[in-house]
C-alpha cells in the first residue's frame, strides 16, 4: 500500500475505533459514520468511494440526521470537487496528510516524558489540555472508555505538563495525532521536541512509517522535519450550521 493509502487507514481506524467503543459507528454501503454522543470527536462521516452527487446527497442526509458531524474528503489531487460546493456543504478547515519513513532517530534536546493515560484525574488533564490546545472537547469519559486501545499520553518536560498527543499504530504506521501544545507552552520548541520523541518511540517500536494530518500552521514544521505532502484531507460542514 503507499503512503495515502496507509495515513487514511490508520486515521480512519482511529476513528472507527473510537466510535464502535460507543456502539456509533456504521458503515452505510461505502459510507461511514463515527459519532460518540455529547461529544466532540470524532463525529465524522467519510466514504471509500468516488463522490458522486448521489453519494453526496447521503451523505449530506446523515449530516442532518447527526448534527455537527464534519464530511472529511481525501483529496489526492487537490482539485475542489464542483459536486461538494453543490451538495449544501461548505468547507470549514483543510489539513495536510503527510508522511515520514522512519529509519533514523532524530536527536533531541530536552528531556520529554509521556505519560499514558490511565485513571480519572489523568483523563480530566489531559482533555483540559487538548481543549486549551485546539478549543474543542474530548471528554474524560470517551478517554476512559478508549485508552485500553488508543494510546492518549500527557506529555512533560520535568514537572511541567506541556501537550498532549495520541500515537495510535497500525501494521508499521505510527499514526500521530492530537499533538497541542499548552498556550502557556507555545513558541518554545516544544512541538518540534515532542515530534522528535515520538518519531524515535515510534522507531524503536518497529514502526517504519509516520503519517499525520497537518493545519496550515504547523505543515512547514514538518515539512523541515522532512515529512512529505501526500494528499489534502479537506472538512466540510452544512451551510446551514452557519446561519
Amino acid at each position: 500500500m503507499n503512503t495515502t493509502v496507509l495515513n487514511i487507514d490508520n486515521l480512519t481506524q482511529l476513528w472507527s475505533l473510537a466510535g464502535e467503543t460507543f456502539h456509533g459507528y456504521h458503515n452505510h454501503a461505502g459510507i461511514h459514520t463515527s459519532t460518540i454522543e455529547n461529544s466532540q470527536w470524532p463525529n465524522r462521516i467519510w466514504t471509500d468511494a468516488v463522490l458522486s452527487e448521489k453519494s453526496l446527497q447521503k451523505i449530506e442526509a446523515q449530516m442532518k440526521s447527526n448534527k455537527g458531524m464534519t464530511f472529511s474528503n481525501f483529496n489526492l489531487d487537490s482539485l475542489r470537487s464542483p459536486s461538494i460546493n453543490r451538495a449544501g456543504l461548505s468547507l470549514k478547515s483543510i489539513q495536510y496528510g503527510m508522511s515520514l519513513p522512519l529509519d533514523t532517530a532524530f536527536e533531541t534536546q530536552k528531556k520529554i516524558e509521556l505519560v499514558r493515560v490511565a485513571h480519572d484525574l489523568e483523563a480530566e488533564t489531559w482533555s483540559n489540555t487538548f481543549y486549551r490546545a485546539f478549543q474543542y472537547r474530548i471528554s474524560p469519559e470517551t478517554l476512559l472508555k478508549t485508552a485500553s486501545k488508543i494510546p492518549y499520553f500527557l506529555v512533560y518536560h520535568g514537572k511541567q505538563l506541556v501537550g498532549t498527543v495520541i500515537m495510535y499504530t497500525t501494521g508499521k504506521t505510527l499514526g500521530v495525532h492530537a499533538l497541542g501544545i499548552d498556550p502557556d507552552h507555545r513558541k518554545q520548541g516544544y512541538a518540534t521536541e515532542i515530534m522528535h520523541h515520538v518519531l524515535n518511540i515510534g522507531l524503536a517500536q518497529g514502526a517504519s512509517l509516520a503519517t499525520l494530518q497537518a493545519s496550515e500552521m504547523a505543515k512547514n514544521m514538518y515539512l523541515k522535519m522532512g515529512f512529505s505532502h501526500d494528499f489534502l484531507m479537506e472538512n466540510y460542514e452544512l451551510e446551514t450550521q452557519n446561519n
